[in-house]
């Protein structure tokens, strides 16, 4: 019974003893799988989440959490920029992290849909292109509108250049002119170029535009130039009872009432001139305007409309505006008045409109787009490809961007093929021969390659630049493969595995005429392969992870291989599109490795049993 306790005792000490060994061994590898998963979660991340580093994270959120989407949507559609955002949602956001979905978000369907149908009615001049670029990440728009150019052009950068008289060196480089919505004298220009992005922007989907409002100008204007943030002050002179500067809206036409001096002064030196109208009442003072200032069509001259982007006309009648043009004469023909407009035009009533859209307004003048209730709607009506849209997108930039420059793929895959062929011939030849004959100085050779790794590779780039700059292969295959042809570590590691193979295999092989380049080939190598993929394996990694000494050696970019494109990329991109660089850069070894393990264990493990 002794017997048997203490052999009890001792297997219970073997169970407790492996489980400790599977332990350190398991918590070893997530030691090693935990930073791919984080690389791999940032990259599928953007400039708001992409510093969420915590064990909780490595699921982004937006991938499991609507609300969390819909902040990322909404960082995407309007670019990252905070007063776009808060001008859209007539919201006062403090960054854009902070968005929530709107509340109640789950009905008023009806108001979203009437906003939306008015929305596709308004003319150019009152949206604008979402999904723009910020931060250097990848854009939809900007993707877009370099394919719309590749087409419209032919993909020759050349005629681009000529037809918009610029001197771009790439597609990618070209971004879309600037589109100053806000502006009180900005207009579209009769440049090439802006005509292009006028046709581009016609041809986009509806979801693509963002309609510019003027309500929130005019609350910026009474809270930081009037009011100084001081919404009391306000209410004590409108004689109104606003909770928030969110609740003011900008009347089409002037107020009868204390909100007159403000709502004039706004409309005539700052609200966007070509988003106004003045009524036919005052073409008489236009004309008089323009005799005072001597303009040849003064008697016949009508309202500059379109408005132009540049010239004597746009000066006039920014200073008529501003000075000259009746007070009454002035429309706020703005988005948000057109709307308010179409829905009197619809319902019959205040109370009609609230009935039909869900809605609790007292008078249409507090009716307000429900642009961030149609953005949420948006977003949960198209969770599943948003999130696939999200987490993939840096990777399809990352791989654009190497399809697109140079011949970044096509370098590479030559130049590991090279260096492996190269590593499985030279370096197997060169041990053979230290294995097959006994030389009495063989360990002075082993001595001598060891001693190679010794030295950092950097020791020796420039004796091999200046000589690789002599022979004249600078900017070729050969500049990167020769350097490397021969490894003392492979060949030490190669003789060592030549010398446990069976001697009495040769020594038949002698016995019946084999020559050494027979026995190499029908014996050595067959025996061999293990090794031989250990030694293939190292060449692929070596030669696919090469940098620094391929971009010393082969510096014109049409040499350049993968590493080196993704160096160039890293200068100009953000983290996560860094991170989705170098989790696809990762993936060939990984996926070789994968492939070739058996192979590999065998060459370590055999050797053991020799």
């Amino acid at each position: 019974m002794s017997h048997i306790a203490t052999v009890g005792r001792c297997s219970w000490r073997v169970r407790v003893g492996l489980g400790a060994l599977y332990a350190v061994l398991i918590l070893g590898a997530l030691t090693t799988v935990y930073p791919f998963l984080l690389m791999v979660s940032t990259a599928t991340k953007s400039q708001n989440d992409y510093n969420d580093y915590t064990f909780a994270t490595l699921v982004p959120p937006y991938l499991r959490n609507d609300a969390a989407l819909y902040t990322k949507y909404i960082e995407d559609r309007y670019a990252n920029n905070l007063d776009e955002l808060n001008t859209a949602h007539s919201a006062e956001y403090v960054k854009v992290g902070d968005v929530t979905p709107p509340a109640g978000a789950g009905g008023a369907r009806a108001l979203v849909a009437d906003w939306q149908a008015f929305a596709r009615t308004l003319p150019p001049i009152h949206t604008r292109a979402g999904f723009g670029e910020h931060d250097n990440a990848p854009s939809l728009l900007l993707l877009r509108y370099r394919q719309h150019l590749r087409e419209r052009f032919g993909n020759r950068i050349e005629a681009l250049n000529a037809a918009w008289t610029e001197e771009n060196v790439s597609f990618d480089g070209v971004t879309p002119p600037f589109e100053r919505t806000a502006r009180r004298e900005w207009t579209p220009e009769t440049s090439p170029k802006m005509t292009d992005w006028q046709a581009f922007k016609a041809s986009l989907p509806t979801d693509f535009l963002v309609v510019s409002l003027a309500d929130p100008l005019y609350r910026k204007f009474l809270k930081e130039e009037v009011y100084e943030d001081d919404l009391q002050a306000l209410n004590a002179k409108w004689n109104t009872d606003h909770k928030s500067w969110t609740e003011i809206t900008l009347p089409r036409t002037p107020p009868a009432d204390a909100r007159a001096a403000d709502w004039e002064t706004f409309v005539r030196t700052k609200y966007p001139l070509r988003i106004l109208s003045v009524d036919a009442s005052a073409l008489p003072a236009w004309r008089r305007f323009l005799a005072e200032r001597t303009r040849p069509d003064a008697a016949t001259a009508g309202f500059p409309y379109p408005l132009p982007a540049s010239g004597d006309r746009l000066t006039d009648w920014m200073e008529f505006v501003g000075r000259r043009a009746p007070v009454e004469a002035l429309r706020v023909d703005s988005a948000e008045n057109l709307w308010r407009a179409s829905l009197q035009e619809k319902h019959a009533s205040v109370a009609a409109a609230n009935a039909a859209l869900g809605t609790n307004w007292s008078s249409f003048d507090n009716a307000v787009p429900p642009q961030a209730r149609a953005d949420w709607e948006y977003v949960v009506d198209n969770a599943r490809s948003l999130r696939s849209e999200f987490s993939t997108r840096n990777f399809r930039a990352v791989a654009g961007y190497i399809l697109l420059h140079g011949r970044a793929v096509a370098n590479t895959v030559i130049f590991c093929l090279l260096a492996i062929l190269a590593a499985v011939i030279v370096n197997p030849l060169c041990a053979y021969a230290l294995s097959r004959y006994p030389l009495p100085y063989a360990y002075k050779v082993l001595l001598f390659l060891l001693a190679t790794m010794a030295f950092p590779a950097e020791v020796a780039m420039i004796p091999n630049f200046l000589l690789l700059k002599d022979l004249g292969m600078l900017n070729t295959f050969w500049a990167l493969v020769l350097p490397g042809l021969a490894s003392g570590f492979s060949i030490f590691l190669l003789k060592g595995f030549f010398d446990s193979l069976p001697k009495e295999l040769y020594e038949a092989g002698i016995l019946d005429g084999a020559t050494e380049v027979t026995m190499f080939r029908r014996i050595t190598v067959p025996l061999s392969m293990p090794i031989f993929s250990v030694i293939a394996l190292n060449a692929f990694t070596a030669s696919y992870g090469a940098f620094l000494f391929a971009l010393v050696v082969c510096q014109d970019p049409r040499m350049w291989t993968l590493m080196v494109w993704l160096y160039d990329l890293q200068a100009t991109a953000p983290q996560y599109v860094i991170m989705a660089a170098l989790t696809l850069a990762a993936l060939p070894t990984l996926i070789v490795f994968l492939f070739a393990q058996k192979v590999i264990m065998r060459g370590i493990i055999l050797p053991s049993f020799k």
